[in-house]
């Protein structure tokens, strides 16, 4: 075989060289923890905080990431198990009709984490209930707050959220002087736990009725609107330029549930700190391309 031949085969490993670096995974740098893949519970009792410890993680390293996360304060529930005692709102359906045709009997469900993906109350969607397609969520679990720190620093989040019904405020007659006991929910962010800030405004639980909720739950029946105040909504991104690494979810009086909790460990914005360009993945690729430069420039001026 000629040389004329053997410069094009070489350049087509060079090639194939590059395009296998650029094959090689770099590490997930957007991650969802859903907690579905945690054990599945049949009780409204919450399951341990070592348990959603040990989720955490899994699911961290099987991003390809390293360090550990920590958690404390938390507890997992399961599906629908969990309602407030019954005072947690949700769609009314007819489950049975008189013979002309009215309906007879009306059976409220729950609009929970653990009922719907991504729902907000009043518009939720209810999904079946089932042990085998679970929908599994955090708990703050005796304490009042649920407080996770990675590793590494996160730019950016997203989550959803309920504020649970609380016993201490079941109207809006008896919530304590100026609705002190009124269920809420406060985000807080920072990068250790003696300097937090918030990372968005106070939450307050919504009387159910009121334009965007649902009126009534298990315990109020489809006859009467429930009183205790509560809420089902979803957080939107919320992005930290400059990276926060522990984050509190925070409600009194207690309980509030997180579910699909998104992070990304990249930042993406303008003023991004200098550490984080550029990637690591990137700089054997930079360097192959330059081999690749002084390769084909070499065989150029062989051949002259």
């Amino acid at each position: 075989m000629g040389s004329g031949m053997r410069r094009p085969l070489q350049s087509g490993r060079y090639l194939l060289l590059l395009l296998a670096v650029l094959a090689v995974p770099a590490s997930a740098t957007l991650i969802t923890f859903d907690f579905d893949a945690m054990a599945y519970r049949s009780s409204s009792t919450p399951g341990s905080n070592s348990a959603v410890q040990t989720y955490l993680n899994n699911t961290w390293s099987g991003a390809g990431l390293s360090g550990s996360v920590a958690v404390t304060g938390a507890g997992e529930l399961s599906n629908n198990q969990y309602t407030g005692d019954g005072h947690v709102v949700g769609p009314s359906t007819c489950t049975a009709r008189t013979s002309n045709g009215s309906c007879r009997t009306w059976t409220t469900t729950s609009a929970t984490l653990g009922s719907t993906e991504g729902g907000v109350q009043g518009s939720a969607a209810i999904e079946a209930f089932s042990s085998s397609n679970r929908d599994n969520y955090i708990v703050n679990s005796g304490s009042d707050r649920i407080v996770i720190t990675f590793p590494d620093p996160v730019y950016s989040i997203s989550f959803d959220y309920e504020i649970f019904p609380d016993g201490s405020c079941p109207s809006s007659s008896q919530c304590g002087l100026n609705s002190v006991n009124l269920p809420d929910f406060e985000f807080l962010v920072g990068n250790s736990t003696a300097s937090m800030t918030s990372g968005f405004a106070t939450t307050y639980g919504a009387y159910p009725g009121t334009p965007g909720t649902y009126s009534h739950s298990p315990d109020s029946g489809h006859g009467s609107t429930e009183k205790a105040p509560q809420a089902l909504r979803v957080s939107g991104s919320i992005l930290f330029n400059q990276g926060v690494t522990t984050l509190a979810f925070v409600d009194w009086p207690e309980r509030i549930g997180i579910d699909n909790l998104r992070i990304d460990t990249q930042c993406h914005g303008i003023d991004c700190p200098r550490h984080d360009a550029p990637e690591p993945p990137m700089l054997p690729i930079v360097a192959l391309g330059l081999g690749l430069v002084w390769l084909s420039t070499r065989e150029r001026f062989q051949r002259r």
